[in-house]
């Protein structure tokens, strides 16, 4: 942009705008380094003045956080073993109750029988008595024994619920279905004990164990259990177990905070939630399935894996990673006598609150400072830029006068240029000032001459290439006009059909084709190309065309022709020019066809059936050696057959690529191509030519010759 800007007007001009742009770029330099000064300035005292608080909050930070996650684990440790003790006092409850079952069952007598009340038999007291209930379909005989002894038990479960505040309700269940609950309520119709996950996971290990949530059959609330299988001689005879109501959990160990922050969560070592703030802890309908409600962090880092191993393994420890989209601290610690775990979650956001306030007087403070340099550097500019201004003035004015002086002989120069440019040769510049500027002027007046001397030259030159340009117009037309360009060349003769095309690669070719009748009944066809292209090719081409022709009306044989042509054309051939011949003639009676080759391109016999080269002895070409020896070949052609000549410049033809058109291209093409009329076929051929050089200069003749046997009419 700076080398167009300096490139616009005058010499003077020029000079003028390269003074003033060098002060401008030194001035603009300074500038720019005292700017640049003044702002690392104002950048190391804005960090300078915040640097001491940034440090002292990020260690308030880091101490802030370290303390939060001894306190996060401790919380979840205490909750851990709370929760921990109320279970174990539930498992030693049921343990207790299961010792004592099974000494009822060995001992039916041991404990005095209760009356039995079922849904629709309330006692008088509900809380002194326990209900039963017989799946649809179980017979009350199958039960009765069962349902007397285990009325006994009424006077155990009692003292169990006076003296622990932490059970509300006991459970006991036999494999018949018999199900009997402590206190007295309404179990849910239709309920079989034998569905519910505590009693079927008791009978199938044989031992005690805590439940997945569900919905209990009186009291509708999403609980827990603990159950324990009863024996008999080595036989489970009945199941123990004692609820625990989630919301009891929830408001004893759930709902514990710090700081009013945070949340508790408790999961089994798989991460399924069993209780969790705002767990909805009540349901109409026991039997509804509970979905399994998965605690999910939302990052998936290597520290995630290492959680859940922890869980899995029932280890404690603290994870920070996204939960609910915040960033979070997660402290866990297990559930001893469940190897579940307690979680509580801490916002990151939460335990930085209180450094929040201190942080944005921080930030403050450093936008303040910013300010107040910006304004300082604002006024730096003013003056800079007055100083700029001035200096500039200064620079103009020497400037100025330096470009008058230097640039007058310029403008002579340039007016003397102009004048010569206008096409005044005789003018001369006429400058005097000792330097550089005059050499030129020298230098100028020479051209002058030089270009007055050219032009007479180039004059004579161009007469001279018009002239022969006109003559090579008229040598085209001469060679055009001896080859046979009228079609159908032989209207009288209905035995075949002939055509043929020669496109020159320049003014004058050196390919050419020919076809005559030797007698009545026989007639020679023949294609040629002569190496090299140009006049010197067309002059070849004439004297080759017309001996082959008076020969071949003399002779009549293929073989004789090409050696008689042979030896004429090697007699004075000290240019070693030479001409590739394929000589053929046609017998219109019988379609025989007797050729001889002098070095040629094969030709392509058509049939109705199919089109392949001909097979032939190759022949050596007509000129650089006399008394060369050609061998008469002999095809018949059916009615309907075609032989199809032409030129190297057909398959050497080339694209931008430098590819070959080729003789496998040349096959394919006559293959799909037309073959009613041999106008048609050829025209196609030099089409597809075309198209394959896809513009590329046609570097050599193509020449196309086609001839069709229709058959003897005198036959017919």
């Amino acid at each position: 942009m700076l080398t167009r800007f300096l490139s616009k007007g005058n010499i003077r001009s020029r000079i003028l705008k390269a003074l003033l742009g060098v002060a401008s770029v030194s001035l603009i330099s300074l500038a720019i380094i005292s700017l640049d000064g003044m702002r690392r300035l104002g950048e190391f005292s804005v960090k300078s003045s915040t640097g001491l608080g940034q440090e002292a909050l990020k260690i308030s930070k880091s101490a802030l956080e370290t303390l939060a996650q001894d306190g996060l684990q401790r919380i979840a440790t205490d909750r851990a073993n709370l929760c921990n003790a109320e279970f174990k006092e539930v498992e030693g409850a049921v343990n207790v109750l299961a010792d004592i079952s099974e000494k009822l069952w060995a001992n039916p007598t041991m404990y005095p029988k209760n009356r039995s009340y079922s849904n629709t038999n309330e006692p008088s007291n509900p809380k002194l008595s326990s209900v039963y209930q017989v799946p649809d379909g179980v017979s009350f005989k199958k039960i009765k024994s069962d349902l007397e002894l285990t009325s006994a038990m009424d006077t155990i479960f009692l003292p169990f619920i006076a003296n622990n505040s932490n059970i509300n309700d006991f459970n006991l269940a036999t494999p018949d279905g018999l199900f009997r609950r402590f206190p007295w309520g309404t179990v849910a119709s239709g309920y079989d004990v034998r569905k519910r996950q505590w009693f079927t996971r008791a009978i199938e290990t044989g031992k005690g164990g805590w439940s997945e949530p569900y919905i209990g059959s009186v009291a509708k609330n999403l609980r827990i259990n603990y159950s324990k299988p009863i024996y008999r001689n080595k036989k489970i005879v009945g199941v123990v177990a004692i609820n625990v109501p989630l919301h009891t959990i929830n408001e004893r160990i759930i709902s514990t905070r710090l700081n009013n922050q945070g949340s508790a969560v408790l999961v089994d070592s798989k991460l399924k939630v069993i209780a969790r703030e705002g767990m909805a802890t009540e349901s109409e309908n026991w039997a509804d399935p509970q979905k399994a409600e998965h605690f999910a962090l939302d990052d998936d880092s290597t520290g995630k894996k290492n959680f859940e191993e922890d869980l899995l393994t029932a280890k404690p420890g603290i994870h920070r990673a996204k939960y609910k989209g915040k960033d979070s601290y997660i402290a866990y610690a297990p559930v001893a006598s469940t190897k579940w775990s307690v979680l509580f979650i801490m916002p990151v956001e939460a335990i930085n609150a209180p450094i929040v306030p201190t942080e944005k007087a921080i930030l403050h403070q450093a936008e303040t400072v910013k300010l107040q340099v910006t304004d300082k550097i604002r006024v730096s500019i003013f003056i800079l830029l007055l100083v700029f201004l001035i200096i500039i003035a200064a620079v103009y004015s020497v400037a100025k006068r330096m470009a008058e002086f230097v640039t007058g002989p310029v403008m002579e120069l340039d007016k003397g240029a102009r004048i010569i440019g206008d096409g005044n040769l005789e003018y001369k510049i006429e400058i005097n000032s000792g330097d550089e500027i005059e050499e030129l002027a020298n230098t100028f007046n020479k051209m002058t001459g030089d270009l007055r001397e050219y032009i007479k030259n180039l004059t004579e030159t161009t007469a001279a290439k018009e002239r022969i340009q006109s003559e090579l117009k008229v040598a085209t037309d001469i060679q055009a006009s001896l080859l046979p360009r009228l079609f159908p060349a032989f209207p009288d003769r209905p035995e075949f059909d002939i055509y043929a095309s020669m496109d020159p690669a320049k003014e004058v070719g050196g390919d050419f084709y020919d076809f005559f009748f030797i007698d009545d009944n026989n007639l020679c066809f023949i294609i040629a190309d002569v190496a090299d292209k140009g006049v010197p090719a067309a002059l070849y081409m004439m004297v080759s065309k017309t001996l082959l022709k008076s020969e071949g009306q003399r002779l009549g044989e293929p073989d004789q022709i090409l050696r008689y042509v042979n030896n004429i054309l090697a007699a004075d051939n000290e240019n070693c020019m030479f001409v590739t011949v394929f000589c053929a003639i046609l017998d219109t009676r019988t379609g025989e066809v007797r050729f001889a080759n002098a070095g040629h391109n094969p030709p392509l016999h058509i049939e109705s059936h199919g089109l392949k080269y001909l097979t032939m002895k190759a022949g050596f070409v007509l000129g650089p050696i006399p008394d060369s020896e050609y061998e008469t070949e002999r095809i018949t052609m059916k009615p309907g057959d075609t032989l199809f000549l032409y030129t190297d410049g057909v398959t050497e033809a080339k694209n931008p690529q430098s590819e070959l058109y080729g003789e496998t291209r040349l096959h394919n093409a006559l293959d799909i191509g037309p073959r009613d009329l041999l106008s048609d076929m050829i025209h196609n051929i030099r089409e597809d030519v075309t198209a394959h050089a896809n513009g590329a200069p046609q570097s050599d003749d193509v020449t196309l010759l086609a001839i069709r046997y229709k058959g003897d009419s005198s036959d017919a």
